[in-house]
């Protein structure tokens, strides 16, 4: 998905304007969760997500995602990092 394809979404499904949140190199973060909910789209790099249960979603650029609020999750990304545009509700 495109930059300008992802900001349309945003709009239609009702989240605010998006921000780019840079992951560091070899994160590899603890579970956790958000009162928010979340759209976004990786512009570079990989993101993976874990979820309760081992279950995990890789992410590389150009892929969406989205976590409705309360969702348990951990963050990890490669040697490179990663960087991610964000829109929460």
């Amino acid at each position: 998905m495109t930059e300008d394809e992802f900001r349309k979404q945003v709009t239609a499904k009702g989240y605010g304007e998006p921000r780019v949140k840079e992951f560091t190199p070899n994160l590899n973060s603890d579970m956790h969760e958000h009162e928010f909910a979340l759209f976004g789209l990786v512009t570079r790099g990989t993101l993976t997500l874990g979820f309760n249960g081992g279950a995990e979603s890789v992410y590389v650029a150009g892929e969406c995602c989205e976590l409705p609020a309360g969702t348990v999750h951990s963050e990890r990304t490669g040697s490179d990092g990663a960087t991610f545009l964000i829109a929460t509700r």
